[in-house]
């Protein structure tokens, strides 16, 4: 059964997390993919950024519902929605922006390992690392296809 290591891509188009936002989206046009590893001065994963993280750096933010009482601010919801949104709006970095909520593939993962990662938490490309955290690869849900296409 072939793995990660078989159908990554080796030469990765990433971004480190002192990048400006503002040189994201190049990198993102460059590559094709829908989401870069960004990565730290040891060159080892500290965060996925997505399009959406980029085009949510943009939008407005909604404030979200509260009520006042007895001189309270009672958050009625979307509190969490709320602070991520600022999160992204006031991002100037690629570190700040990035979510570091990390789902890594491994070089030996198998391919349905690697496309149950993607699936369950819903990630288009998930970077490779080894065991160091350093990035040895991506794999995107295409490559995954391509060889389903190939082998059938």
């Amino acid at each position: 059964m072939k793995t990660a290591a078989d159908l990554m891509t080796r030469e990765v188009i990433s971004v480190h997390e002192d990048d400006p936002v503002q040189e994201i989206g190049q990198r993102f046009l460059e590559s094709g993919h829908h989401g870069l590893p960004v990565l730290d001065g040891g060159g080892r994963v500290a965060g996925m950024v997505t399009e959406r993280d980029l085009i949510d750096a943009h939008r407005q933010v909604h404030l979200p519902t509260v009520i006042s009482l007895l001189d309270s601010v009672i958050p009625v919801s979307g509190m969490h929605e709320y602070r991520e949104e600022l999160r992204k709006a006031t991002a100037v970095t690629a570190g700040q922006l990035a979510s570091r909520d990390l789902v890594l593939a491994r070089p030996e993962d198998s391919l349905d390992a690697v496309a149950d990662k993607m699936f369950r938490h819903g990630f288009h490309v998930l970077p490779v690392a080894d065991g160091t955290g350093r990035l040895v690869g991506i794999i995107s849900r295409s490559d995954i296809l391509r060889e389903l296409v190939r082998t059938t």
